[in-house]
């Protein structure tokens, strides 16, 4: 690597302490150890960012595999045998599906990592990445493993105010949005075995860090710039690409007051088919029907699909479906209590 190549990373926001790793790694590797790399997170935290600014710094030969849906041919990940340099692959939870035969492409893939001289450097879903190391044990075919932190609420004032102007945004305080519930209720499908049946528990849900941070404002005076950023860091959970989608939701251009950050509000009542699909959808990250029939084996996931959208949770787009961002926080607080991912 040389000065030439910092170029990447000129306007990438967070991530240092994940980027200086990559770069011991690649120097390692020109110098004959291959460490391959796996860069976990969940939808929408900025995988695909940071292996972008990745390729645009290295100075070697990089071959991409971008995939963009489930992958059902082999062929679609064979690399040339001659090749030398680094391989990066973009999405690997299209490798497999929780399904008969499911992993024999991600088993081919992971035997070509292994065997390769080539230096790897794979993105994962969160979620998906779980359940693989613990049924495959994937971490031992990628020794660096990057699981991407959250944004601070610096980071993500700095991602936010990098595309306007210098005071092209009117930061406006207010009153109103102190008036948030601070207590949610909800129902969480619980499965008793010896019934075979599956009922949905209600569950409160307090929250305690909206009302702290309310208080500490009461003790310690801030702007309303400051205010703002708080808010969408705290309701996108530190999630780069859901603070963005809150933040074009709430801002009335040029204006933005703390009233308008909103945090969207999902009263999730799923059974156990049901939060299945949901955890298909959020592992997955992009999904036709058809896949999820085949996964599921249930032929009511029509229906399933359609109380998704309908809750607000999934959206459709050409056939696939996806997670809604500002949903994503509510779902995987729901899946966990439900005990189907953890």
């Amino acid at each position: 690597m040389t000065n030439g190549t910092e170029e990447g990373f000129d306007n990438l926001v967070g991530f240092k302490e994940e980027i200086e790793r990559i770069r011991t790694t690649i120097v390692e590797f020109e110098s004959g150890r291959k460490s391959n790399i796996a860069i976990i997170a969940e939808p929408f935290a900025g995988r695909t960012t940071l292996v972008n600014a990745v390729e645009k710094m290295t100075v070697h030969k990089v071959t991409k595999l971008l995939l963009s849906s489930l992958i059902k041919n082999k062929d679609a990940v064979r690399l040339p045998e001659e090749l030398k340099g680094i391989v990066i692959v973009d999405h690997c939870h299209f490798l497999f599906t929780r399904a008969i035969g499911g992993f024999d492409i991600l088993d081919e893939f992971l035997k070509s990592v292994l065997s390769s001289d080539n230096l790897f450097i794979t993105t994962w879903n969160l979620y998906a990445w779980n359940y693989l190391d613990e049924v495959i044990n994937v971490g031992q075919f990628f020794p660096v493993q990057l699981k991407l932190p959250k944004f601070t609420t610096q980071e993500t004032k700095e991602l936010i105010v990098s595309r306007y102007k210098e005071d092209e945004i009117q930061f406006v305080d207010d009153v109103k949005s102190e008036n948030q519930a601070f207590i949610t209720f909800s129902r969480v499908p619980v499965t008793v075995k010896p019934l075979g049946i599956t009922v949905n528990i209600p569950s409160i849900t307090f929250n305690f860090n909206l009302l702290r941070f309310w208080l500490s404002r009461k003790k310690e005076k801030k702007t309303a710039e400051d205010i703002i950023f708080e808010l969408l860091n705290y309701y996108s959970n530190g999630n780069p690409g859901v603070a963005k989608v809150i933040w074009e939701k709430s801002l009335q251009y040029p204006t933005i007051k703390p009233s308008y950050i909103q945090e969207c509000s999902f009263k999730i009542e799923l059974d156990y088919t049901e939060s299945f699909i949901l955890y298909c959808i959020l592992a997955i990250e992009s999904v036709t029907k058809e896949e999820l029939v085949a996964l599921s084996g249930d032929g009511t996931v029509d229906k399933v699909l359609s109380r998704l959208v309908q809750q607000d949770l999934i959206t459709v787009d050409k056939e696939h479906y996806t997670l809604n961002p500002e949903a994503l926080k509510c779902v995987v607080g729901y899946l966990k209590k439900a005990g189907v991912i953890w």
